[in-house]
């Protein structure tokens, strides 16, 4: 959620996504924010980046620019990740996204974004992905569960919007309509998680307490082996 996408696509988004990415951290998943821009090197014409060509240097997002700033509404805290190396639509290519993901044990992305993108990475849970199909295309590619949300993305057009969805939903991703429902999702699949801890922690103690009851029994000493016949 970058300032050259506020008007009409990030500044709707923020207030949903907010208590989203609370219940993400209340969850201990990491909350990662992506921010995509070009260095001057590649904003010059013609550009060695295609990305740039496409859009032209003007159409661009210059690297540190009042446009290459997250929006200031959206809540961050002391323990979220920011990755400021995106140069393309695929926020993987080129970024240190992969690692922290396999750094957190995440199986699950949750993807929130407007053109650019913004993203939640949940531990065993959810996540979001990117730019809408190559960075949800690549999540799925690298084996992560894909979760879409509808009501948290955005893009030029409600047609182009819906095609999207259309797409991700058909080969790589779940498509959540509310970011309500998804952090109900996270909520629940931590409690889940804090759950089975609790029966595996409980089974260690059971565990722990029969070997201690045999050896009281047994007076605590070894059982002498029977010397062999002669």
């Amino acid at each position: 959620m970058q300032e050259h996408f506020r008007e009409g696509m990030a500044e709707r988004l923020v207030l949903r996504l907010n208590p989203l990415a609370a219940a993400c951290r209340a969850a201990e998943a990491p909350v990662i924010f992506t921010q995509h821009g070009h260095p001057d090197s590649d904003l010059r014409d013609p550009s060695p980046s295609v990305l740039v060509n496409w859009w032209s240097a003007q159409g661009s997002i210059r690297y540190g620019s009042p446009a290459w700033q997250l929006l200031p509404e959206l809540h961050r805290e002391p323990g979220d990740h920011v990755i400021t190396s995106k140069r393309t639509y695929d926020a993987f290519q080129g970024t240190e996204l992969q690692d922290l993901l396999q750094r957190h044990g995440c199986d699950t992305v949750i993807v929130a974004q407007t053109c650019a993108e913004w993203r939640v990475l949940l531990k065993h849970t959810n996540t979001a992905a990117p730019p809408f199909i190559p960075s949800g295309r690549s999540a799925f590619t690298k084996n992560y569960r894909v979760l879409f949300l509808s009501d948290g993305t955005a893009t030029a057009s409600k047609a182009m919007h819906e095609a999207s969805l259309l797409n991700l939903g058909y080969g790589f991703a779940h498509i959540i309509h509310t970011c309500s429902a998804a952090a109900a999702v996270v909520k629940a699949a931590a409690a889940a998680a804090a759950a089975a801890a609790a029966r595996k922690a409980a089974a260690g103690q059971a565990a722990a307490g029969g070997e201690a009851a045999g050896e009281a029994a047994a007076g605590g000493e070894a059982v002498p082996k029977r010397p062999p016949k002669g």
